[in-house]
């Protein structure tokens, strides 16, 4: 078992859609991720509630990445389309407990206009896919607001079973949304088909 994100988080990962990259300074300098950010449609699934009431400034984004950069157990990494090179989302391996060999999985497609058009079940793929292969982790999950039905069907296309529904657990406005919570098994894993 690898016991350090050193050998596996400066991946290249291509596949026929997008490609993953670690995530650098020129990602978080990048206009179009501090845009997605204050994106009322794009983070209102992402359980960024203070994300909603204010508008996040770019020194908050940055002591966040600076924070995954700095962890031995968080993996970041951005997502380009194939096509054009376009950064177009992010896509986190967190929490990672090498010992155990889990971690929890988490993507943002950050350009709207990609949405529905399965980039996000192939990053997951090719992220799932090396997690499993070359760190031999044998565990992954995920949480996902329940008002996100289409990123549910996504982990549950990979494999991941539903293993629990936290109710009321998140914040949009006023209302309260269940959380569920995924996880997947290294034998369960299906690699993404399209």
């Amino acid at each position: 078992m690898i016991s350090s994100k050193s050998k596996i988080a400066r991946i290249n990962l291509i596949g026929k859609k997008c490609r993953l990259l670690p995530f650098e300074d020129k990602h978080l300098r990048n206009p179009l991720y501090l845009k997605w950010l204050r994106d009322p449609e794009i983070i209102k699934s992402l359980n960024l509630p203070a994300y909603l009431e204010n508008p996040v400034t770019f020194d908050h984004i940055e002591a966040y990445c600076r924070s995954l950069w700095d962890s031995p157990d968080d993996l970041f990494f951005a997502l380009h389309l194939v096509e054009d090179g376009s950064f177009i989302g992010t896509l986190k391996a967190g929490h990672i407990n090498w010992y155990s060999g889990t971690a929890d999985l988490g993507v943002m497609i950050g350009s709207r206009k990609m949405w529905g058009r399965g980039i996000a079940s192939e990053a997951l793929s090719l992220l799932g896919i090396h997690l499993i292969e070359t760190a031999k982790l044998r565990r992954l999950t995920a949480g996902v607001m329940a008002n996100n039905p289409a990123m549910i069907r996504v982990f549950k296309k990979l494999g991941f079973k539903h293993e629990g529904t936290f109710r009321q657990q998140d914040r949009l406005g006023e209302e309260y949304i269940d959380h569920i919570y995924l996880g997947c098994l290294r034998s369960e894993f299906v690699k993404d088909q399209s």
